[in-house]
């Protein structure tokens, strides 16, 4: 580098010598004009932020898989409360949920805590964006001397994990933050994160994952749990990372033709991914109709069987009611009846007698009056003759 910018000038050759064993041991070999050990500290820094940026980048795919493993949980419950589905766990295949609802929850329950202490720990900035180290020593102090004077029998470390919101939750959601709360550092420490950890009534984030982690005590065992999240993200990865490499495998046939094949083929497969995410989504939506007719049907049962116990409420008063009536009324003929026959009874001892024997004369006398109107009919009908 050097030697081509004082290629095309003329310089005196102990100038020359000396610009060559400056390159030669002191500036880097890439011609960058920088000294080596800046060059050296350079490289080092490249491959600590590549390092980084894989934890990053690692610790961000196992958050979103644990976070979608929460929201598919969630998903779950709401279609069974919403359809009145009992067997909750019969959803779990059709979502790619392998493991009991308690792991979920757990799984939200150490969500939730992360969340909450990295609220905690958000760095002290001021107003025009610098961070003053004078106002984080200030803030530090009084922090400090605001939690020794809290009358608690725990001894709380002012300090927790230095690492972001995505590596703690992933972290948790992997099972190892399990530890964040025996990680501790000093406040000292924790000052090159840019501010000191915020105490809201005496909490710190040290405090908050030690209570909530003694709270949620899970009914197995911690490592049968972390085994079983980590088989499920896993399993989840494992799944896109064959996706991936399915949507851009060449085979060994087209290698020859290049790179042609493989992009004339490449909208032949985005199709086939976009008519199987259709059919995804048309059976997603099969499945959200079934339920919505599902929840209709049970909505109108329950509106055709309150229909129906009101109204056999209401026949069974309205009967109550006729027999009442109908009891009172045959009650009045039959004591009217009752009275009646005791005062025929008073009149006369033989009153049953005196009865039939006027009911067999008036049957008697109705056959006679039959008889004198068939009797007249049959003269009626008789020629009239003058001699008679």
């Amino acid at each position: 580098m050097v030697k081509g910018i004082v290629g095309g000038q003329n310089l005196p050759a102990d100038v020359t010598q000396l610009i060559d064993q400056l390159e030669r041991h002191c500036l880097a070999p890439d011609g960058s004009l920088v000294s080596k050990s800046t060059f050296y500290d350079l490289q080092l820094a490249r491959d600590e932020m590549s390092r980084e940026r894989l934890r990053y980048l690692e610790a961000m795919a196992i958050y979103s898989e644990a976070t979608a493993m929460v929201e598919e949980y969630q998903q779950a419950v709401a279609v069974a409360n919403l359809g009145g589905i009992r067997d909750v766990q019969g959803l779990y295949p059709q979502l790619g949920l392998k493991n009991s609802p308690q792991v979920y929850e757990a799984l939200e329950h150490r969500f939730v805590v992360a969340e909450a202490a990295q609220k905690l720990r958000l760095p002290l900035i001021s107003k025009d964006g610098e961070i003053h180290e004078e106002e984080i020593e200030k803030w530090s102090t009084l922090s400090r001397s605001s939690l020794d004077s809290t009358s608690t029998n725990f001894t709380i470390n002012s300090s927790s994990n230095s690492t972001n919101y995505m590596n703690i939750s992933s972290t948790s959601a992997g099972g190892s933050a399990n530890n964040a709360c025996s990680s501790s550092s000093t406040d000292a420490a924790e000052l090159g994160v840019g501010g000191v950890p915020n105490k809201f009534l005496g909490i710190t984030p040290a405090y908050l994952w030690q209570t909530q982690l003694q709270q949620a005590a899970l009914s197995t065992d911690m490592a049968e749990y972390q085994i079983s999240l980590f088989r499920e993200i896993e399993g989840r990865l494992k799944a896109k990372c064959d996706k991936l490499a399915n949507a851009f495998v060449i085979d060994d046939i087209d290698t020859s033709t290049g790179h042609q094949n493989s992009s004339a083929r490449l909208p032949e497969r985005v199709k086939l991914i976009i008519e199987e995410i259709e059919r995804e989504e048309t059976a997603l939506r099969e499945d959200l109709y079934s339920a919505d007719r599902k929840f209709a049907e049970y909505y109108n049962d329950e509106l055709q069987k309150t229909w129906l116990c009101k109204r056999c409420e209401t026949m069974n008063a309205k009967l109550r009611n006729y027999l009442v009536e109908a009891t009172e009324e045959a009650s009045l003929a039959y004591n009217k009846a009752v009275t009646r026959l005791r005062e025929y009874q008073g009149v006369d001892p033989h009153f049953d007698t005196i009865a039939r024997q006027y009911h067999d004369i008036v049957k008697k006398l109705e056959n006679m009056q039959w008889t004198i109107r068939q009797v007249e009919m049959d003269l009626n009908r008789l020629p009239d003759h003058p001699s008679t």
